[in-house]
């Protein structure tokens, strides 16, 4: 009994290894079956990988946003390929939305702030999460930060040891069954790999870590892991129904897709992307 059960933990601990892919195994919520004095049967939760939320996809314009979303995107080049591989998930940047037309973003050429336009022509794919709870005041302090940082430098030494991190990260979610494990796992990886990185006077951000300060700034932190250890992905996983690496303080809610990209709109035109049933 015990060796079944044993080569059945290494295989899946092997297959998470390999495709960096984060699951949560539990119970099920209460159902019949507990009622009837059995067991509920186990649930596998797997992080989702896709940009649509699973209520379909949804295509929205700019008069959509609100001050304060996070915008994320991804494009055909090389790097963002790259990004996207090594991560395993579907997008390689996040920026902020500022209101009025207007996005705070950490790219190579450092904090910029460009137009909607501008992020639709060079993205491939564009999509935004919200933060529910987010006050006007809370907005606007983004906002601020965002100007008071703006042609700061680019992280590249962040970047630099974003990378053993990066591979050695996956071998937290060999155990499925402890969410805590996980995030205690993943905190103490990057304390010791990536160290203590905040500063009141930082002078560079790489886009994911400008993104969660401007957060911390504002007094409305993403999660309580420090904006140098967070990616894109692990933004993007803090969205409502999907596995988060860290914890996140509140869930992210889908808002909408500005720019399909080329894979979503083929999947449109045949129908692949449809909602379920009774969702808009």
């Amino acid at each position: 009994m015990t060796a079944p059960i044993l080569s059945s933990g290494l295989l899946t601990s092997a297959l998470l290894l390999l495709t960096a892919c984060t699951i949560d195994v539990g119970r099920s919520a209460a159902s019949a079956s507990a009622t009837e004095g059995r067991s509920p049967p186990w649930a596998v939760t797997l992080q989702r990988q896709s940009s649509i939320a699973g209520s379909g996809l949804h295509e929205i314009d700019e008069s959509d946003l609100r001050s304060g979303d996070l915008l994320f995107s991804s494009s055909l080049g090389i790097t963002s390929l790259g990004i996207r591989a090594f991560s395993a998930s579907s997008v390689s940047h996040v920026a902020l939305y500022l209101g009025e037309g207007q996005i705070a973003e950490a790219t190579g050429a450092g904090v910029q702030v460009i137009s909607v336009q501008q992020a639709l022509a060079h993205s491939d794919k564009l999509f935004a999460l919200r933060v529910p709870d987010l006050t006007p005041d809370q907005a606007t302090a983004m906002k601020n930060f965002a100007w008071q940082v703006k042609d700061s430098g680019y992280n590249y030494r962040g970047i630099i040891q974003f990378i053993p991190y990066m591979v050695t990260k996956p071998l937290c979610s060999l155990n499925p069954f402890s969410r805590n494990f996980r995030q205690q796992c993943v905190s103490g990886l990057a304390k010791a790999q990536l160290g203590d990185a905040a500063s009141a006077d930082k002078k560079a951000w790489f886009c994911s870590e400008f993104v969660s300060e401007a957060f911390v700034r504002a007094g409305h932190p993403l999660t309580q892991a420090q904006a140098a250890w967070i990616s894109p992905s692990d933004l993007l996983h803090m969205r409502e129904g999907d596995v988060a690496t860290f914890k996140p303080e509140t869930q992210l809610q889908y808002v909408g897709h500005l720019k399909p990209g080329v894979y979503l709109q083929a999947g449109k035109l045949v129908g692949l992307n449809k909602p379920k049933d009774g969702a808009e």
